[in-house]
């Protein structure tokens, strides 16, 4: 059995902005805190600059979080916007490349931590981490975010090739993203896993604001409503049921008109990490209601096991990482064959089901979804350098 890190050993992690929303590498950190010294930089993510409201809003959120500097989130952890310039031009991967590595080179010195293990869920990091002193490399691949709406997709497509070729492994979600990667040698599965205790802690505790105003059949999805939404496959399920509920948990980032007009779509908005079981509770039938494109076939939705933990019945559209987990989720593959089985899933919405799917993810935990990576970064060999500029 590996040795466990001691506390000195330093986890430097790209991702998401911290604390911003629960994602699976999110979930992953908060397991290996107390093992690791952690460094989380957050990055101004993948999307193509546009003018627009929300490009304005993050663009001023990321100046005002660069003037804090380094935070520490508790004593072994330190959060860091770190400055870049939107990705694209050679020119701006240089600078950023010039700009990271100073800034985290004067972090890991002036805290002093060893060379790091690097984590990225990012595919354009490679070009930001030259320069950068490191242990070691790990892509934990969580998607194919070139299919994201908004990306550049040829400039990520170039980006994750470069990464590819430096990361030492590549941890994917997907059979799918195992498959892209094959032809590396150094790729292996590592589907998401699930908070068991919170979505297993869904009960008859359901806000008075869901009892008194949405009428049932209550039908919902909780995340981000977005381009990669199926509108139309919304629509066909609440025409079907039009005196019922469907409704809607989360932030919105689009949404077509014509959908918010229909009268019993219900939008509540986005509710604490720590409220969402009370919400589902209120729930009949779970929706995993996306566009069936490249992108989400080649995906593992991280609510899929949200879902299952919380033993609502749930339909999903029909793609290869929620096969996985038949007879205890209905898919389904055109709309028509959606609408019947949210009607059937209606019918299972008993004990003895709510069981059997909460036992179907039993073993996908976050507590071993954490051991597993925490053997992984354990297993790669030691290449420390000194740190320089």
């Amino acid at each position: 059995m590996a040795n466990r890190p001691s506390s000195k050993d330093t986890l430097l992690v790209f991702a998401d902005d911290w604390g911003r929303h629960p994602s699976s590498c999110q979930h992953l950190v908060k397991r290996l805190r107390g093992e690791y010294r952690i460094v989380w930089a957050n990055t101004i993510g993948t999307r193509r600059i546009r003018l627009n409201a929300f490009t304005w809003r993050r663009g001023w959120e990321k100046l005002k979080n660069w003037k804090k500097g380094i935070v520490a989130d508790r004593e072994d952890m330190w959060v860091i916007d770190v400055p870049m310039l939107p990705f694209g031009s050679h020119w701006a991967r240089a600078c950023n490349r010039r700009l990271v590595t100073s800034k985290l080179v004067r972090i890991i010195r002036g805290l002093e931590l060893n060379d790091p293990v690097i984590l990225t869920t990012l595919p354009n990091i490679a070009d930001l981490i030259q320069d950068l002193p490191r242990q070691s490399f790990i892509y934990y691949c969580t998607d194919d975010f070139s299919h994201w709406p908004g990306a550049d997709r040829p400039s990520l497509q170039r980006a994750e090739l470069n990464t590819i070729e430096e990361a030492d492994i590549i941890l994917a979600v997907s059979v799918a993203l195992v498959e892209k990667f094959a032809l590396t040698g150094k790729c292996q599965y590592f589907p998401h896993g699930v908070d068991l205790g919170h979505f297993g802690s869904v009960s008859a505790a359901i806000p008075p604001d869901v009892t008194n105003d949405l009428p049932r059949p209550r039908i919902g999805f909780f995340g981000l409503i977005y381009e990669k939404l199926d509108f139309e496959l919304l629509a066909c399920v609440a025409r079907r049921f039009s005196s019922g509920s469907l409704v809607l948990i989360g932030p919105e980032d689009y949404c077509p008109v014509w959908f918010r007009e229909l009268p019993n779509v219900q939008f509540v908005g986005q509710k604490p990490y720590a409220d969402l079981p009370s919400w589902i509770s209120g729930l009949d039938v779970l929706l995993l209601p996306y566009v069936n494109d490249e992108m989400i076939r080649q995906s593992d939705p991280l609510k899929l096991r949200e879902c299952l933990a919380s033993g609502k019945p749930t339909v999903s559209i029909d793609i290869p990482e929620v096969r996985r987990y038949l007879p205890w989720i209905r898919v389904a593959a055109t709309h028509d064959e959606f609408v019947a089985q949210v009607e059937h899933a209606l019918t299972e919405v008993d004990e003895i089901h709510a069981s059997a799917r909460r036992k179907s993810v039993e073993n996908d935990g976050w507590d071993s979804r954490s051991a597993t990576l925490r053997s992984c970064i354990d297993s790669l060999s030691t290449k420390s350098e000194p740190l320089a500029v």
